[in-house]
């Protein structure tokens, strides 16, 4: 049978992958977002967020990011794992597409974007003019199809309905999402992964309970995979962001590490969407019902803020082994 042997938790996004003189950019984006009312934000900030953007301060804490990143990925690489399963949230749908609240990829080739493309730039995406997203070349990186098989009968059997698909639309790949797998902890791209695709959306969002409950099944499942094989399992995302939430980030992180069922699977739904990213906590709940009696251990949590409205990123590094 099969072992689980590592869980891991990072955020991704473009604040670990800027220097900290571009964070100003970000926070510009902001200013624009049409998710929340940045003005109403900077109103009720809390004082002295504007010592947060001092630059020696911002970029300690882009060395925190970084340090973080490396510590992860040597856990990894001592893992010896042969797949991983990426539990995270397609970030760039379309209304017209089909999107379920649970989903996996069970392509035996996963198409990613060339990670030596043109950058995705967030400052472009509420503007008229310019593409955020450019036109990149399409990658292919292995998938698991026999794991992914597996793990949508027995989840099915333990009552999650659970959609699937072995292709994206022509063109299109994975999105940062998963591809964070590969462009900071595999470059070589060897290890395959099956990515298990969460909606982050409203209405179309799972409870955080449902989230736990799912994520036992799914940790059951890797475990009765009828192969001697060691797998991993990773939640790319998170936490609060992009209006940062120290309390919630550190109640999240508290209940993650004491194994605090009641707590993770009882998160305030408004709460969750008061930004468009943080829903994505609920990657980290998913991961920690499949590593469940295990406790997370901290590597770090590092509030990366880029306005006086507090704008910005709880970014954070965990892992249960």
């Amino acid at each position: 049978m099969a072992q689980l042997v590592l869980g891991l938790g990072s955020s991704h996004g473009p604040t670990i992958q800027s220097e900290p003189e571009e964070w100003a950019k970000l926070g510009r984006k902001d200013t624009r977002d049409r998710r929340f009312d940045y003005e109403a934000l900077l109103r009720d900030a809390r004082p002295g967020l504007e010592d947060e953007l001092k630059p020696e301060l911002q970029q300690t804490r882009h060395e925190a990011n970084q340090a973080g990143l490396k510590k992860l990925s040597g856990i990894m690489d001592e893992a010896n794992l042969d797949v991983i399963v990426v539990v995270s949230n397609p970030h760039r749908t379309w209304a017209d597409d089909n999107q379920p609240v649970f989903s996996i990829f069970r392509g035996n080739v996963l198409p990613i974007p060339d990670p030596n493309g043109p950058k995705r730039d967030p400052d472009k995406v509420y503007l008229p003019e310019g593409d955020a997203n450019p036109k990149r070349d399409v990658l292919e990186r292995p998938g698991e199809a026999a794991l992914a098989n597996h793990l949508i009968r027995t989840l099915i059997e333990d009552g999650f309905d659970v959609g699937c698909t072995t292709r994206l639309r022509p063109g299109s790949a994975l999105d940062e999402a998963f591809t964070l797998l590969y462009e900071r902890f595999t470059p070589d791209g060897k290890i395959p992964m099956v990515p298990f695709m969460l909606s982050r959306y409203l209405p179309n969002q799972a409870t955080s309970s449902r989230c736990y409950a799912l994520g036992k099944a799914l940790g059951e499942g890797i475990r009765s995979w009828p192969e001697n094989k060691r797998v991993g399992i990773m939640a790319s995302g998170g936490l609060s962001h992009q209006i940062i939430d120290e309390e919630l980030d550190r109640g999240v992180i508290d209940a993650l590490i004491e194994r605090d069922e009641a707590r993770l699977s009882s998160l305030d739904v408004p709460r969750l969407n008061r930004a468009g990213g943080t829903p994505e906590i609920l990657n980290w709940v998913t991961v920690a019902g499949a590593m469940d009696p295990i406790g997370m251990t901290l590597v770090d949590y590092i509030p990366c803020y880029r306005s006086p409205a507090g704008t910005g990123h709880g970014v954070t590094f965990g892992y249960w082994r």
